[in-house]
């Protein structure tokens, strides 16, 4: 789908046998942080939900010489606002292959899949206050503040 330097992202559906290492992977640098009783084989079940290639939830995966160092799901929600749809969700790039592009590249997956569904804005949810930062240098904009999991979120959203 694109492509940058060594990296690749492709719909999940395409690559299933990637499933257990990203399932660790969110476990590791977000569920375990934000979301009570998350497990492994809790993401796990998630992302075989999220293996869909022409409906939501779907998830797009970043390969690095065939190996999966990210992801990011396209979702009708994230867990709170059901009035708002398609959200973005569970955007994680392994730490080693941060700062390398890949995050973006894979907002951009979820970005043009949403626009193909025929949607207008998509939403996020941040959880990590310094990470409403980086959005707005990709063109987001918060909306509001929330609370998910007994935690403040900030809410934000951009135009497609």
């Amino acid at each position: 789908m694109h492509k940058l330097n060594t990296y690749d992202i492709q719909p999940l559906t395409n690559h299933p046998h990637h499933i257990p290492t990203l399932a660790t992977l969110w476990y590791e640098e977000i569920s375990r942080h934000w979301v009570p009783n998350a497990s492994v084989e809790r993401n796990t079940h998630q992302l075989i939900e999220h293996s869909n290639a022409n409906k939501t939830p779907m998830a797009f995966v970043a390969l690095h010489q065939n190996q999966p160092i990210g992801m990011a799901c396209l979702r009708e929600n994230d867990g709170i606002r059901p009035d708002l749809t398609p959200w973005l969700g569970s955007l994680i790039v392994h730490p080693h292959h941060r700062k390398r592009k890949v995050g973006e590249m894979l907002i951009e997956a979820v970005k043009s899949q949403a626009k193909i569904f025929g949607h207008h804005i998509l939403y996020l949810l941040a959880f990590d206050p310094t990470i409403p930062h980086w959005y707005a240098r990709l063109g987001w904009d918060i909306i509001g503040d929330d609370n998910l999991f007994d935690h403040p979120v900030t809410v934000m959203r951009i135009v497609l």
